[in-house]
Order: C-alpha cells, then structure tokens, then sequence
C-alpha cells in the first residue's frame, strides 16, 4: 500500500524483518550496505516502518545478544519509528497455510504485511512461498539495497 501525505508525496511502507537487523549490527566496527540500508529506511521520510510486538522482541533479543551499542541505539530509533500494528486474526488465517506452525513469528510479519499493504525485507526463504503466490511482496536485502541505491 502506499500513503499520500498531506504534501501530496507517496510514502511506501516496509516491515524490516530481524534478519536486517542483525546484519547491519552484530559487526560492530564495520559500515555495511545493510548498516546502511537500514539506517536509509530509518531515517527517511519518503517511508513508514511497520511492525509487530513480536518483531520488536526478537530485535531487543538480538541487541542484547549481540552486545552492541550500535544495535542498542539502531533499535531505538526503529522502535521510534515503527508503526506497531495490531494484527487482525481474519489476517493470521490467510497466512497461516504458507508457514509451519514452529513459525508462528514469520506468520505475523506475513500477517502484518497484509494487512498494512506493506513489503516485507528478509533474506529469510520462509516467505518465499507466500511471496511466489503474490500474497505479499517480499523483497530480499540485495533487492533493497539496489531499489534504494545503497
């Protein structure tokens, strides 16, 4: 789905699964293009960050795990940023089918892409199968950082 705002520019909305997250984190000195992908999605205007109380979770776990101040502070500013969706169970049961049920997590993001219209960022192959059936649209970390030109 994408927003009109009130000047009248498009603003496309992304869920940035847990899988970007720790790429652009658990190197703590390096700046990679999925740093700096990530930090583009952050910072920019021109998009809305969509999530769920689960994708915050697993991205606290993982700053932690991670014992990285940069992710500490990245995820600040995501948890800022992030539009924490309160996802609708007509959505869950679309979804349901494309995943097994030990993937309860990855059946959410899915869940809250649909029902927000939003495209997903994950390398993770779990979503292939609903992406491939054009449930929702899911792109992976290389196709991000070319769509932004990173």
């Amino acid at each position: 789905m994408i927003l009109k705002k009130k000047s009248g520019r498009d603003i496309r909305q992304f869920l940035v699964d847990t899988n970007l997250f720790i790429a652009a984190i658990k190197n703590p000195i390096k700046e990679t293009a999925s740093l700096r992908l990530l930090m583009e999605l952050v910072d920019s205007t021109s998009i809305a960050l969509l999530g769920n109380e689960f994708l915050i979770m697993e991205m606290e776990k993982y700053a932690q795990v991670f014992e990285s101040k940069r992710g500490k502070e990245i995820l600040q500013k995501l948890i800022d940023r992030i539009k924490v969706a309160d996802v609708d169970e007509k959505f869950l049961r679309l979804c349901k089918s494309y995943f097994p049920e030990e993937e309860l997590i990855d059946l959410y993001h899915a869940a809250t892409c649909l029902q927000e219209g939003a495209v997903l960022i994950t390398n993770d192959r779990h979503f292939d199968k609903i992406n491939d059936e054009k449930i929702i649209e899911v792109w992976s970390i290389s196709k991000a950082i070319k769509e932004f030109k990173i």
